[in-house]
């Protein structure tokens, strides 16, 4: 969507929490989902998004990131809770990005968190392997919590940066994914890399839960037509082999933890 590129910020909700802030920095310049700048119907839904996670993973720089106040006294200001809409595929979706988990003095009691939430974002860091057994116990908390929902849970490994200090392998984080039936994906908020494909695909597998079959297909349809002729051969003929290996089969789902754009 054209315009100043600056995101239209929603109004805070009596459940939104304190301290919500209007946000001012764009994803960078030439991405194919732009934030919006302009107005939506009034009864345009909001998904609610928590992070959860060990003290020190990176949960605030990423919320912050995503509000546009990670610096300055702005930061400060902003609270724990950070409205926003994006465009991703073509359409507007807003997004209130919740990082109370452990925070505000335990106000926010971790039940009602694990209850509240449209998707979870699970983060470790890659630096801190107690991190990312952390973030496996939380896994199965959701488990237990939210048995008869189907919520989109992705497992994030930040400061992905920090290679010479890393503990935890891209393998370990994929293979911790499959497992626990989630997506994964690394970030580095000290450098925003994957920082916006993050939230895009959070979008994404919330949209895929909660739209229709034929809405989900449109979106697919436009999705495969900007892909190059030798990614479609090789995705088809991966699912091929896999069909005949066990091992192989294993592999391909490691792989399509990866892609936010499928369940």
């Amino acid at each position: 969507m054209a315009g100043t590129g600056l995101p239209r910020v929603l109004g805070q909700s009596a459940e939104s929490g304190p301290g919500t802030q209007a946000t001012r920095r764009a994803w960078p310049e030439g991405s194919s989902d732009s934030l919006s700048s302009g107005g939506s119907d009034s009864d345009e839904s909001v998904y609610k998004v928590l992070l959860l996670g060990a003290p020190g993973v990176g949960k605030s720089a990423l919320a912050r990131i995503f509000g546009g106040v990670e610096d300055g006294p702005e930061a400060e200001a902003a609270g724990h809770t950070y409205d926003r809409s994006i465009m991703v595929d073509g359409e507007e979706a807003s997004l209130m990005v919740y990082d109370i988990w452990e925070q505000d003095g335990g106000r926010w009691l971790p039940g009602h968190c694990m209850a509240m939430g449209d998707a979870y974002v699970i983060v470790y860091s890659v630096t801190d392997k107690g991190s990312f057994e952390k973030a496996s116990e939380l896994r199965v908390q959701l488990r237990r919590a939210r048995q008869t929902d189907d919520v989109p849970i992705i497992l994030v490994g930040n400061k992905s940066d920090l290679v010479r200090s890393r503990e935890v392998s891209v393998d370990e984080g994929r293979a911790c994914a499959v497992v626990f039936d989630c997506k994964f994906i690394e970030t580095s908020a000290a450098l925003h890399h994957n920082v916006q494909a993050l939230f895009e695909g959070v979008v994404r597998q919330i949209r895929l839960r909660k739209d229709s079959k034929e809405a989900n297909a449109r979106r697919q349809a436009g999705t495969r037509r900007r892909e190059s002729l030798g990614k479609k051969a090789k995705r088809f003929l991966g699912r091929i082999v896999a069909r005949n290996s066990r091992k192989m089969a294993f592999r391909a789902k490691s792989k399509s933890c990866h892609d936010l754009s499928v369940l």
